[in-house]
């Protein structure tokens, strides 16, 4: 199971729910459906004990509370509302057994009680039944679909299943229903990236050292701030397959980005030279024109760009985004922006289409985003054909070859057919993907041919939708409120893929100081430290985590390694256990706990979990640690055999490693070539 990030305080959920069960309780005698005569008596006593349980319940009197409760049900033991709020008292004493036993007894008897069913589902996903609990979290949500907690504990319990599709289908049904909530938003950004990063994995054991797997991981480190190593994959890529569209562009981007603005006008030359219809390549290019300070070409360039299909040129530059959108991946290094801002009185001069276009951009560059979307209002939707309605084969393929995506994205998924060719459909896919239609883009990607929906080029394209539909979610929490706990977990987390640990540390207290009972931020900031071998505080971080939610993982798995970092075995290992029930097929737990069971000589445990964590080790570090253990066995042949896996693969370990070093010096030395 994944680190869950959807853990709720309980205690708020359940207060949450508690005066609704109380209400739905109301008026036992029309409940039981009393109205004789001769049963006014016991109507009269069960009134008065559950008026009295009531009372007590709200003065946390739990004992009188449950003695009334249960006097009610000796009377009438099919008070379904009664078995409810029996169950609610259980729950506040942390009875969670007898709890969830009233709630079952209570939803037989009336299977719509909203109540019983939010709170049995959320104490099976507590018990880590996330399959168990989807039926009873599904009728919560059908009951008041407006209640937040009914679809976050539900995206919970499909996550906890491992069914992430239907988690990101209930986050969006949820998100659809304009739910204002900064956790849902933040919640499905997540559920889309860990479907992005399932599409690399997959993509890396199916298809390793493709064109496409080397662009995913440039990609990857380009966003985490590596260059040296984003160029590298990109090289690869190009190397395996010179014919590829868009690989060249993004690590032109990349080096555009670093400030090699040579190197990076090279790659978008040679696109340009193979594709002379890249748009992108075209918007590009003139970038770097201005950024040389040749307005005359840079302007040449862009208005062809518009008369091809002015709304993607704008998306390209990140002109009208705001916050987190393309804009905030789109500014060039200070010096670059400083030199192209010296250009605006020239470029003002001009009032074309083009020039107002190129003062958007300027406008952007600088972070006047309101500036920017006054100079974009001169700009007209150039590019796109005549006719709305007109919507052919013939005319899509001409679209897609003039990459004027807008058009495609206006018709493409009605050209397409169940006898439309498959290298069709990956254009058409493409397209939608650069226009920026990604749920169109995997639409069709979900229709293609068995063989081809497994391919990489399909994995390729699904990665990235998701990638866009996470950042998509995140523009809208940054929309919502941009100095929310949210936000400043989100700015966390991006902080820490860059390895900026100082900022990532920042960012998760000030959220911290806003909500201390977030679920997930504790640990997010606990393996921070913990990465900086700030042991203590690390360690401190890992318990505040687990008193608000016991099962997590994570927390359970590191803060086991802390004590295991002192050699505390004895301490480690009711951690390192515990974690292993809740992620039976981690390596690294496994691992761990062969690490603590050698050092408390229990060697035979030792081996079989060192034999599980095997399967992972890259550097033979684990199969060492398995040679150890056979040889205190006395196990000498298992033994020289785990330590000739080991060398072996502690060779080829240093042999890549030297031969990356030797790459990222002859990139630091290329680039710094005229």
């Amino acid at each position: 199971m994944n680190n869950s990030i959807y853990r709720q305080e309980f205690s708020t959920c359940i207060a949450g729910f508690a005066a609704l069960c109380l209400l739905m309780a109301m008026n036992p005698g029309h409940a039981m459906g009393q109205n004789a005569g001769s049963q006014r008596r016991e109507s009269i006593e069960v009134e008065t004990h559950f008026a009295a349980a009531q009372q007590a319940q709200r003065n946390q009197d739990y004992a009188t509370a449950e003695r009334e409760y249960l006097a009610v049900l000796a009377i009438e033991p099919t008070f379904s509302e009664v078995h409810m709020n029996l169950g609610l008292l259980y729950q506040l004493q942390d009875r969670i057994p007898e709890a969830m036993t009233e709630f079952r007894h209570a939803l037989n008897l009336k299977p719509t009680l909203t109540g019983a069913n939010f709170l049995l589902g959320i104490d099976y996903c507590q018990s880590g039944d996330g399959a168990a609990a989807v039926p009873y979290l599904k009728a919560a949500t059908r009951a008041e679909p407006k209640r937040v907690e009914s679809w976050t504990w539900l995206a919970t319990a499909y996550e906890m299943s491992g069914d992430i599709h239907s988690e990101v289908a209930t986050l969006r049904n949820a998100v659809d229903l304009q739910l204002e909530s900064l956790d849902l938003l933040y919640l499905l950004g997540h559920a889309f990236e860990r479907l992005g990063k399932e599409e690399v994995k997959g993509l890396q054991k199916v298809a390793p050292g493709t064109a496409r797997a080397e662009q995913l991981l440039a990609e990857s480190y380009a966003n985490s701030s590596q260059w040296p190593s984003a160029v590298i994959h990109f090289q690869n890529a190009v190397t395996s397959s010179p014919d590829i569209p868009g690989v060249r562009i993004e690590f032109g981007e990349v080096l555009l980005r670093e400030g090699k603005v040579k190197r990076a006008a090279e790659q978008f030359e040679e696109e340009l030279r193979k594709f002379p219809t890249s748009l992108r390549a075209l918007v590009r290019r003139g970038e770097v024109s201005l950024v040389l300070g040749d307005v005359t070409k840079a302007l040449s360039d862009w208005d062809q760009a518009l008369k091809t299909d002015a709304t993607r040129a704008e998306k390209i530059l990140g002109i009208r985004e705001t916050g987190l959108g393309e804009a905030a991946f789109e500014q060039l290094p200070p010096d670059l922006r400083e030199n192209v801002q010296r250009l605006a009185p020239v470029i003002k001069t001009q009032n074309t289409e083009v020039a107002h276009f190129a003062m958007a951009f300027l406008e952007m560059q600088s972070g006047n985003s309101s500036a920017a979307g006054e100079e974009a209002a001169h700009i007209g939707e150039t590019g796109t054909s005549s006719s709305s309605n007109a919507c052919s084969e013939p005319e899509l393929r001409q679209a897609l070859k003039k990459e004027r995506f807008t058009d495609v994205k206006r018709c493409g998924k009605r050209v397409l057919t169940p006898v439309s060719p498959t290298d069709f459909r990956f254009l058409v896919a493409g397209a939608l993907f650069e226009s920026g239609d990604y749920q169109g883009s995997l639409e069709i990607l979900s229709k293609l041919p068995a063989a081809a929906r497994h391919s990489a080029e399909a994995a390729y394209w699904r990665a990235r939708c998701y990638e866009k539909l996470a950042t998509a979610a995140y523009l809208r929490l940054y929309e919502m409120d941009p100095d929310s706990y949210r936000m400043h977990q989100l700015f966390g987390d991006l902080a820490a893929t860059r390895n900026d640990d100082g900022k990532a540390i920042e960012e998760y207290r000030a959220a911290m100081a806003m909500k201390p009972s977030l679920p997930n931020l504790h640990y997010s900031l606990g393996h921070v430290l913990w990465k900086d071998l700030k042991v203590n505080e690390a360690r401190e971080e890992f318990e505040a985590e687990l008193k608000l939610n016991p099962r997590h993982p994570g927390a359970l798995n590191e803060l086991g390694d802390t004590y295991l970092l002192e050699h505390q075995p004895e301490k480690a290992l009711p951690f390192l256990e515990r974690a292993l029930e809740m992620d039976a097929a981690n390596p690294d737990i496994h691992r761990d706990l062969g690490t603590a069971y050698s050092e408390q000589h229990k060697f035979e445990r030792a081996a079989a979990e060192f034999s599980i964590a095997v399967a992972d080790d890259h550097d033979g570090s684990v199969h060492y640690k398995l040679a150890r253990a056979y040889q205190s066995l006395g196990e000498k042949e298992k033994a020289a055999h785990e330590f000739a896996i080991s060398t072996a693969l502690n060779q080829q370990s240093h042999a890549r490693l030297e031969k990356q070093t030797e790459r990222m010096n002859e990139i630091e030395e290329w680039v710094r070539q005229p």
